[in-house]
């Protein structure tokens, strides 16, 4: 039978197996840290995010709000349920609107542009009143002859 041990660190490890328990912990608590850093970032951002939100599509907002409120007339637990998440979770429920408003009004104006390339162009015309410009000197017809008895004729000499 063979017996081989895999630790972190190589053989001459102090901690032995529990180096990578050490190392797991220390990813936790960076995770944790980075996780709490962006939440207070976002806790003081919430109120203006909030009326930013508002101010790109406030039926964002309303929609939201009916949502909570048919979760209430379904199922009251689940309605009660989200709406304390709601409140502790103010910071992300604000940045969620506000990135939904957003959306909505990018979305809104690519399609308003792409309606507005579909639409015929018109160009800008001047009319002309003197009808003097519009008469053409007559031009004399030549009659038609044969490329073969007639050599004078210059568009002929380029192809030979």
């Amino acid at each position: 039978m063979i017996y081989k041990e895999f630790s972190f660190g190589g053989k001459k490890n102090p901690f032995g197996s529990f180096g990578a328990i050490i190392a797991m912990i220390g990813v936790l608590l960076l995770l944790f840290f980075i996780a709490k850093g962006i939440f207070t970032i976002l806790s003081w951002a919430a109120p203006v995010l909030l009326i930013l939100a508002a101010i790109f599509d406030y039926t964002v907002i309303t929609d939201y709000l009916k949502f909570i409120g048919k979760l209430f007339k379904e199922n009251p637990l689940f309605g009660i349920i989200a709406s304390i998440l709601t409140v502790f979770g103010f910071p992300v429920v604000a940045g969620f609107l506000f990135f939904r408003a957003f959306a909505r009004k990018s979305l809104k104006n690519a399609i308003k542009k792409a309606e507005e390339k579909q639409k015929p162009k018109f160009t800008e015309y001047e009319e002309v009143e003197d009808d003097d410009i519009m008469i053409l000197p007559k031009v004399e017809r030549q009659q038609k002859t044969s490329t073969t008895t007639n050599k004078s004729n210059d568009y002929d000499e380029l192809f030979k």
